[in-house]
């Protein structure tokens, strides 16, 4: 029972932290409402519940054995979070431009989110190995970490979310939505480069 404690707490710490796939989940909020935020949601769930059951059967090797991957992995995921901070500080407001409509984020991007940050497979590693340490229950071990951590993964990004559709009763002008989105872009690349910084 004290493990499972200890796993929520991890996934919760980690998950509700603020990030990249947290941004995006409040500017799709905001934007789009809760019901088309869940394609994020669920795309970044499934894509860190991915990477830990990756990692979980053996794939953490090939990370220790060549380190020189997460450098690799900084620059894609950076380039790529880039383009969504972009897409977010520019999407166009359906009020004010009709014609050329934002569209929400899709379980695709949501999931590429999680796949290419580099502080998702950090999280995931430092799980990975605390939480299921080489020996016979390892299997069980990585499954209920998994478990637990979709779980509490989707609630967190999930409340995010609910921030953002929150702040949305706060955006009754065209104009009040291009400064938030610009924000929430200028955040989101500013998170970017902290992370390939540090």
């Amino acid at each position: 029972m004290s493990t499972l404690i200890a796993m929520a707490l991890f996934a919760f710490v980690t998950s509700i932290s603020p990030g990249p796939v947290n941004i995006v989940a409040t500017s799709s909020g905001a934007n789009f409402g809760f019901n088309k935020t869940l394609h994020h949601i669920t795309g970044a769930t499934i894509g860190f519940t991915s990477i830990l059951l990756l990692l979980g059967v053996g794939v953490i090797e090939v990370f220790h054995e060549n380190p020189e991957i997460m450098n690799y992995l900084s620059y894609i995921g950076a380039a790529f979070l880039l383009y969504m901070s972009y897409k977010i500080a520019f999407s166009p407001i359906s009020k004010v431009d009709e014609e050329n409509q934002a569209t929400p984020p899709t379980i695709l991007e949501g999931l590429l989110c999680q796949w290419l940050n580099p502080k998702a497979w950090i999280v995931a590693i430092s799980g990975v190995t605390v939480f299921s340490p080489n020996g016979e229950n390892n299997t069980s071990s990585i499954l209920l970490f998994s478990v637990v951590f979709f779980v509490v993964c989707f609630l967190s990004i999930s409340i995010w979310a609910v921030m953002g559709v929150t702040i949305k009763k706060l955006l009754s002008h065209p104009e009040h939505y291009k400064i938030f989105n610009l924000i929430m872009g200028c955040i989101l690349a500013s998170t970017v480069i902290y992370l390939l910084i540090y």
